[in-house]
């Protein structure tokens, strides 16, 4: 049976077709309102810098445990976190997994050797939760951008975001004790310390699981 889309296109899809076209609207609908919901702060963007974004991305469902890139992989893709956490993470020359960064709700993730130098990635991403990705491909994100201010500023911004974190984690790590380091991390995510494997957040900190669970037991309330 088929079904007319319109009497005066006179163009005719059978149920299939039109249930298909359904679901690729929702799915888009869906894109745009999750754009709304984590940009809603960023007025410099308009509603088609948005409709532009949404049209190149892609809604992804991860399970704890699914890697989103590997060490070698070359990965062009940009993931912003609806719901769930992911971890980055390399492994040492003794095999052992240490953790680089924690990315949560509105945070976005990437592989920045590829991204910035078309190189392969050192760093795993993986899920730490059964998670929701707006996901969408970085070179598409740039022809896309180069057609609107906004989109560049938000880039620029971004980029900024992530060199600050990345300069002041550095900082952290050379300057302050393990029980600042501890205590800061707690003030800025008080909730993250208990999504997190505790080895991780250990690895995160740059001490042992062991020491970890002394300063929660001596700085915690």
């Amino acid at each position: 049976m088929y079904l007319s889309l319109s009497r005066k296109t006179g163009i005719a899809l059978n149920k299939t077709s039109v249930s298909n076209t359904v679901i690729l609207e929702n799915a888009a609908g869906m894109i745009l309102k999750m754009f709304q919901d984590i940009f809603e702060n960023k007025k410099f963007l308009s509603p088609q810098d948005l409709i532009s974004m949404a049209s190149i991305t892609k809604i992804r469902r991860i399970k704890k445990g699914e890697h989103l890139a590997r060490s070698g992989d070359i990965n062009y893709r940009i993931v912003i976190v609806v719901k769930g956490l992911l971890r980055h993470y390399i492994i040492d020359e003794e095999g052992n997994e240490k953790t680089m960064l924690f990315v949560t709700e509105k945070q976005n993730s990437a592989s920045i050797e590829t991204i910035v130098r078309d190189e392969v990635c050192t760093e795993n991403i993986v899920a730490e939760e059964n998670s929701i990705l707006l996901s969408f491909d970085h070179r598409s994100a740039q022809k896309v951008a180069s057609k609107s201010k906004g989109l560049v500023f938000l880039q620029n911004q971004r980029l900024k975001e992530s060199l600050y974190h990345a300069v002041e984690r550095l900082r952290h790590h050379t300057t302050l004790s393990p029980e600042e380091r501890f205590t800061l991390f707690y003030a800025e995510f008080p909730k993250l310390g208990q999504r997190v494997k505790q080895k991780h957040l250990a690895s995160y900190l740059g001490v042992t699981p062991t020491s970890l669970s002394r300063m929660k037991r001596r700085l915690m309330p």
